[in-house]
């Protein structure tokens, strides 16, 4: 009978150390297929760029494959990854102020930002407020007086027309004096914005530095403010909405998200390996050039900074949301 119960000792003992080795095996062997990764706009903005940096910076047993989903300023690719397979095979590369700004407008009832798994976030943006080279404007002082003796002619782009990017155009025209005197131009995300600005159907847009960072450089798009407390790496001549004594210092973050219910290996696996991306010295340098300062937060962290974002711009939204009744 001892030896019986002995033998029954040793099995329960091993136990607990068979599941761990299970456990192990199991977070060993993800990935064992390629993770897509959607991208909710279309190729060339800043969430593309972004995505197609860390995909050549990685280290993975199976690669990342970027998958571009245009529309609704980023709504739908969101809404496919809210839905998509859990299990780890499917992400979302998104800003979390966009992801906010689709529940808060009314275009959903689910708020994606709380219900999407946070991977992490890896990057800062910022959003810009710029003109293009045909105005000749090379301050955005030149800006205000040409619009206030020229009501009317001026358009201003912007992403989206209940998104953070829309709420800070608002707040930035507002503190100027110029909601009577611009148009403001939704568009369907940077990309078209940027395109809008150069061929002139706008000559104001509100932008995230990544989106504008070629535009920038050709001389083709003149930046004129950063919407920032603190002046943006990429374009440290250019002064912020708090040196021009606006009161709006929206930041914008770059992440990643996985469909509710994905398995926290599969996330702490991925949070780990985007780590080890941003701490690369070269990564760094890399989405330096595409106008982005690298800087990992985890998802955890990441969640709880959006959670105070949401009850700052409640007010806003509900603003926005009258306006458009």
């Amino acid at each position: 009978m001892k030896k019986l119960l002995f033998a029954v000792l040793l099995v329960a003992l091993a136990l607990p150390v068979f599941a761990a080795g299970q456990a192990e095996t199991a977070t060993a062997q993800y990935p064992k297929e390629p993770v897509q990764v959607i991208i909710p706009y279309a190729p060339g903005g800043g969430s593309d760029i972004l995505t197609r940096a860390i995909m050549k910076y990685i280290e993975m047993p199976q690669p990342l494959v970027a998958i571009n989903i245009d529309g609704a300023a980023g709504m739908i690719g969101a809404m496919q990854a809210y839905h998509a397979p859990n299990k780890g095979y499917n992400i979302l590369a998104h800003n979390p102020m966009d992801v906010v700004s689709y529940s808060m407008s009314g275009q959903t009832e689910i708020e994606l930002w709380d219900e999407l798994e946070t991977i992490c976030f890896v990057v800062d943006d910022f959003n810009v407020v710029s003109t293009n080279k045909q105005s000749g404007w090379k301050s955005l002082e030149e800006v205000v007086a040409y619009a206030k003796a020229n009501p009317g002619k001026i358009k201003w782009g912007m992403s989206g027309s209940q998104t953070v990017n829309a709420a800070d155009t608002v707040r930035v025209v507002e503190a100027l004096g110029l909601t009577k005197y611009v148009t403001l131009v939704p568009y369907d995300g940077g990309a078209a914005s940027k395109t809008a600005l150069m061929g002139n159907h706008i000559q104001v847009e509100t932008n995230s530095s990544a989106d504008i960072r070629t535009s920038v450089a050709s001389g083709d798009t003149i930046p004129l403010m950063v919407i920032s407390s603190y002046r943006a790496k990429a374009l440290p001549e250019v002064p912020t909405t708090l040196e021009k004594g606006i009161d709006v210092t929206t930041s914008k973050p770059r992440g990643y998200y996985a469909p509710p219910g994905t398995p926290k290996e599969a996330i702490d696996f991925l949070a780990a390996a985007m780590k080890k991306v941003v701490d690369n010295p070269e990564f760094v340098k890399t989405v330096a050039g595409l106008g982005l300062e690298a800087n990992f937060v985890d998802g955890q962290t990441g969640h709880d900074k959006v959670a105070k974002w949401v009850e700052e711009l409640k007010p806003v939204f509900e603003k926005l949301s009258a306006g458009n009744k």
